[in-house]
Parts: structure tokens; sequence; C-alpha cells
């Protein structure tokens, strides 16, 4: 059980800061690689597609995009696919800014069934997502739980493809948003619909959406029309029609300007979203960030929509097999403690519950590679190491009930954040911690810099492997496209390093 000291949580609660979860979830309108584009990037180079957005892809944040096209030769165009988007292998790589990329679109099989084929393949070469065909859902492990996203269209080229894509309001796209609903923290539907340079819903696309928000989704993102489309709160639920586009070479004025969407959930325990406006000059097919105040209206609307959610993990936490819910509760308003507790997902019954705790972050991971998740949990607690209310880290195991494998450990020196790595070597996680420049012996916090350490478990304990200094000052770590970035207060990327720099 975990420690059942309530006076000193209660006293923890009065001085710790308030939970801070800063993972975001961004969603990105039409992205074409093929015609103006790939002219772009064969005469300037691969960075000249990103170049006026790079504050926006260095955000720690789950970045998804909407794919025109299929990567392949352009002999290979299918009938009734006209204008054919094939994509040449060549500028696959451009997409690795992104962590998950929709395919299910009236493009997607511009070369066919094998054409889609392939891009997944593609995609899944370069550790992404590919949300398309058959694999058009997904489940995203975040700081804030696991996210769900189904990717689906209402348009198609030919009435063949109808039969390679999932259509909206099929039975397997209505039962994975359930399914979904029943296991994350939030299912966001994202939608290829509406009418190309219309920015207004129609009744179908508003229709759908019911549909969607009934079944479960707490967010529906649209694209396809190539404008920034209206925004709706329907049953509390946010819907933005169109994003428009991001990164293509369309010439109309009205094309030229888009938005990314961006999701997380804040301290209140509430899905929060608004738009990022972007804009492609008219003698240029690159994008760049615009004002936040581009979209006042949509985000002031935005602001008032936002459902209430739970952050969820669903995973195999026992070794009896059966799938377990994690979920983290806030407590009361502008309390800084909250409760852990598990469930059975099939029924919801709650199984077991913790006292209220000072939680900053929270991690699952298979610790012995068994197939079986433990969770890392990162509190704000009292020690008498340092005197001090720090952050440590806790180790829990839920097989057989709960056991605690680690307790109140800032490592070897006083601690930031922390997040497992999996070795892809030999499958075994390493622990990455982010330390202060200073030590416990000789505190000094307003010394710079920054250490960032690797520890392996050793069933016990943790044991040290590599150490690195930094003089940049960051706050977070974050493992994303095979590096590691180490990131400051308000989320922005500072510094990279390789994962085998720690191993």
């Amino acid at each position: 059980m975990f420690p059942a000291i309530r006076i000193l949580f209660i006293l923890i609660s009065l001085l710790s800061p308030e939970i801070s979860f800063a993972q975001k979830i961004q969603f990105f309108g039409d992205v074409l690689l093929s015609r103006g584009i790939e002219e772009l990037v064969n005469k300037e180079g691969m960075d000249s597609a990103w170049k006026g957005v790079v504050p926006l892809l260095k955000e720690g944040a789950i970045n998804v995009a909407n794919l025109e096209g299929a990567v392949g030769d352009k002999s290979l165009c299918t009938k009734g696919h006209m204008p054919c988007f094939n994509i040449d292998l060549s500028m696959v790589n451009i997409l690795k800014k992104f962590d998950a990329v929709g395919l299910a679109n009236n493009h997607s099989l511009d070369l066919g069934l094998s054409g889609l084929r392939n891009t997944i393949r593609e995609i899944e070469k370069r550790r992404m997502i590919p949300l398309g065909g058959e694999k058009f859902s997904t489940i995203i492990r975040t700081e804030d739980g696991d996210i769900g996203i189904v990717a689906l269209t209402d348009l198609v080229n030919s009435q063949n493809d109808r039969q390679h894509l999932i259509m909206p309001e099929s039975p397997k796209a209505i039962n994975e948003i359930k399914r979904l609903k029943g296991m994350t923290s939030f299912v966001a539907v994202y939608i290829h619909w509406g009418t190309e340079l219309n920015n207004l819903p129609t009744d179908r696309m508003r229709e759908l959406a019911r549909t969607f928000i009934n079944s479960g989704a707490d967010i529906i993102v649209g694209h396809h029309p190539h404008v920034v489309g209206t925004v709706e709160c329907i049953e509390g639920r946010p819907v933005v029609y169109s994003l428009g586009n991001f990164l293509f070479d369309q010439k109309y004025e009205e094309t030229k300007k888009g938005a990314v969407l961006q999701c997380g959930i804040n301290k209140e325990s509430r899905l929060l979203c608004k738009l990022r406006g972007v804009m492609t000059p008219m003698d240029s097919f690159t994008p760049y960030t615009v004002e936040d105040k581009f979209y006042g209206k949509e985000n002031r609307l935005l602001a008032s929509c936002a459902p209430k959610v739970m952050r969820t993990w669903t995973g195999i936490f026992s070794k009896d097999g059966k799938e377990t819910k994690l979920v983290l509760k806030r407590g009361e308003a502008n309390s800084s403690l909250s409760s852990l507790g598990t469930h059975d997902p099939r029924t919801g019954q709650r199984l077991w519950e913790s006292q209220p705790m000072p939680i900053e972050k929270l991690q699952t991971i298979d610790l012995n590679c068994d197939g079986v998740l433990e969770v890392m949990l990162i509190q704000n607690i009292y020690s008498p190491l340092d005197n001090e209310i720090g952050k440590r880290i806790y180790i829990y195991g839920f097989d057989k009930g709960v056991r605690a494998l680690w307790r109140g450990s800032a490592l070897s020196r006083p601690l930031l954040d922390a997040i497992f790595i999996k070795n892809q070597n030999n499958g075994m996680p390493i622990l990455l911690a982010l330390h202060t420049a200073d030590s416990f012996l000789l505190r000094d916090p307003t010394k710079k810099g920054r250490i960032i350490m690797s520890y392996r478990w050793n069933g016990f304990g943790f044991t040290g492997i590599l150490e690195k200094q930094s003089e940049v000052v960051s706050d977070r770590l974050l493992f994303k496209n095979e590096k590691i970035r180490l990131l400051n207060d308000k989320g922005i990327t500072v510094q990279e390093f390789s994962f085998s720099d720690f191993y």
C-alpha cells in the first residue's frame, strides 16, 4: 500500500506546486509532398519546408498530420484519381517531425491498395504511426494518460475505394470510438470531410459530429476543404470543422491560411484546446506561424468548451494477463493532491484507490521485460536527506496487490524530471534523470546548468550508468523522434542528445 502518512500529505498539499502535466497533442491540416512541395525541397533542401514553423514543431507535443497522396511511382496512378499525388520515397523523411500520419483521405489510394500499403510500411519504418486502411486508429501513451485517435474519411475519389477505407458511419468506426473511450483519457476523431474551399459545415458534417460525440468522442478535428473552417461546441465537446492547409502548394489566397489545433489536459482535469495560426506567403509554399490572436474568436469559444476528462492508462499490470485501467483522479479544486486507482475496464468497477498524494508525473513501464507493467511516480515529498520537499521517484507494482518496489529516492542528485526509455539493443528500460547541477551535500539551487544521468534497474534499486553535463537551463525531459530532448519551462526544446550517449 502507498505510505499512509496523511498528516504529512496535508502539509505537503499546502507547500507543493500544483500538478503540471505538460504534454500536448497538436493536430495539423493537410500536407502535400508532391508537385510544388517536391520542387521546393529539391531546390532548397528538406529544412525549407519547416523553417517557418520551427517553434511549433519543437514543442514537446504529440504531432498528427494528414498526408495527401501515396508513396510510389506516378505510373501506378489509378483510374479516377486525378489529380494523383504520388510521393517520391526521398520525401518521406520530411514527415519525421510527426508522430502519427493520417492516411484516411481521398488521395491515400491514388496508387491503389498496394500504394497505400507501401505508404504504411514506409511510415512505420521511420517509427511513425500510420492511420489509414485497416490501421485507422491508435492509442498514444503520454504523461497525461493514453490518447485515442480514430482517423476516418467521408470522401473517396472512386467508389471502389470504400472497401479499403473505414467510412465514418460504419460499425467498425463507431465501435472503435466506443472501445477507445473506455480505455483512454480522451478520444479524438480526425476526419477528412466537407467541401473544398468551403469553410462552413454541411448538415451531414454536423450529423456525423453528433454521432461521434454520442459514441464517446471528446474532440473532432476535420480536414480536406483546404481552408480553415468554423468551430462549434456540441454537447460540451469541441468540433473544428477544418484546419485548412499546413504544407500545400495551392495558390488561392484563402488556401494560404491554416491552423494547428493544440489540446491538453489542464490543472482542473479539463480538455482544453486552442488554435494556432499558420500562413503561407502568396509567392511561397513555406508556412509560417502567426500571432495567437489570429483566431481569437474561435479560441474564445474553445475555451468555453472544455470537457472534463480523467487521466487514464490501460494495460497488463498483473501476471494473470487481464487488462486493468489505471486512473489518476485530481482532488478538490485548488488542491495539489491526486489519488491513483485501478478499475476493471470491462465493468468499470473500481478495484483499488490510493490515499491522496502530491503526484507530479506518472509513467507506466515494464521494468523486467516480463509483459507486466509497473508504475513510476514522481512526487513532491519531504525527505530528511535534504530537509526539503522535493521531487522523489517511487516505483510500484500491481501484481498480487500493490507493492512498493522503490520509495522516495531522488537518486544521486536533486531531481527535476525523469523518464524511462526502452533500450533498443536489449529491450531493457533505462531511467534517464534530469538533475540540478548542485548536490545534496552542497545545495545551491541557483547554480547554472543541468546534469543528465542514466540508470538501470537492478531488481531492487538503480545503478548509475553514464553522466552528461549541460550548460543549458531546462526543466523537463522528452524522448521523441529517437532523440532525448531537454525542454524549458514553456515546453520548447532547448537541447537534444542521442539515446546512445547514455548507455
